[in-house]
């Protein structure tokens, strides 16, 4: 086995990679984890069944903006479809479709989305009340003019939004990097840092947590790392091995408290492993699987999903995990769906403005 010290990080197992603190030596757990072999953790959803693909609480924690990956058994429906439900999975209403992500504003009454239209992504914003939406990315009188953006979330202000340009296309007139854009004014600020992506909010939107590259081509390279607003200045909170760095995903801060948390890959499962603003103290907070955590706005808690171990229904189940207890419950009781019962898509209205052009 191979052996990698490392500065920041506490010592953890990710897959087959030993990483340990570099100034002291590697102990055995406290608790003995559980080991899935490969092929044993989770498995394939029941025919007709689905789950959820990503999950946004909102600021006050009453609504959840989730992504449906598909309809099952409708393959003329289109994917990746934005759906809002209250906490307990009730009252769903259809926002819109080719949608990766959504980040609420704060006054819960507006989305910053990023569309995705094939291999292209821009950034919109939706009037939840209206329905009415605007481009803020793509178009060729913008500053980010290719489409090549995504959304990262809203400052407490309410009229600025954190985006990031995480390719380089030909001839693009910008570089990958993070950026600000004012809804105020359509103006633009930035790259902020270059080669800075998937960025999230750190407690007081004081920071951002996101991946850093080393370079602008092929293969990944880089780490995770914090960008701080105040001085524009960025540090490394992780250095893990390039070889390992498909098994871990990009952390995920929150602007109520100062923990980030991470998916990384234990034994053939995804884990969640929470840690300080600057990486200290990294430590599994997860056993039977777990990715995708979102944040609510109080940092009291946060949601994610997960692959159900070798469960009869659909793979990624909603569980909301407690940080004053450091317990999880399933978010609503859904199996063999992990999805709340939604209306057929003909009973919906839905903005027809998300064209990009």
């Amino acid at each position: 086995m191979r052996r990698f010290l490392l500065p920041i990080l506490a010592s953890t197992v990710v897959g087959a990679v030993v990483i340990a603190a570099a100034c002291s030596t590697p102990t055995e757990p406290k608790k003995k984890e559980p080991t899935f072999a490969p092929g044993e953790y989770g498995g394939e959803p029941l025919p007709g069944t689905e789950h959820v693909q990503e999950l946004f609480p909102s600021p006050s924690g009453d609504r959840i903006a989730l992504i449906r990956k598909r309809t099952p058994d409708e393959s003329s429906d289109p994917r990746n479809q934005l759906w809002i439900v209250d906490r307990d999975g009730t009252n769903p209403r259809l926002i819109g479709v080719n949608i990766l992500g959504a980040d609420w504003h704060p006054t819960e009454d507006r989305l910053a989305v990023t569309v995705a239209v094939g291999i292209d992504f821009y950034v919109y914003t939706i009037d939840l009340e209206t329905m009415e939406t605007k481009q803020w990315t793509g178009k060729n009188h913008q500053r980010l003019s290719f489409p090549v953006v995504s959304s990262s979330g809203w400052f407490e202000d309410g009229h600025r939004l954190l985006v990031f340009a995480h390719q380089k296309a030909y001839q693009q007139p910008f570089p990958r990097g993070l950026y600000i854009v004012d809804t105020s004014d359509s103006t633009t600020i930035g790259p902020l840092a270059e080669l800075f992506e998937s960025a999230s909010f750190g407690k007081n939107h004081e920071y951002a947590i996101g991946k850093k590259y080393l370079r602008d081509n092929s293969p990944p390279s880089g780490n995770f790392a914090r960008y701080n607003f105040a001085d524009s200045t960025w540090q490394w909170i992780t250095d893990f091995p390039e070889d390992s760095l498909d098994l871990v995903d990009t952390p995920v801060a929150c602007p109520g408290t100062n923990y980030i948390f991470q998916a990384r890959e234990v034994q053939n499962a995804k884990q969640l492993f929470i840690m300080e603003s600057r990486g200290e103290n990294a430590r599994q907070i997860t056993t039977l699987g777990g990715d995708i955590p979102r944040c609510g706005s109080n940092g009291s808690y946060f949601i994610f999903r997960r692959d159900v171990n070798q469960g009869q229904g659909a793979r990624y189940v909603p569980f909301r995990f407690e940080l004053e207890t450091m317990e999880a419950e399933p978010l609503w009781p859904t199996l063999p769906d992990s999805v709340p019962d939604f209306p057929p898509l003909s009973s919906q209205s839905l903005s027809k403005t998300l064209n990009p052009r």
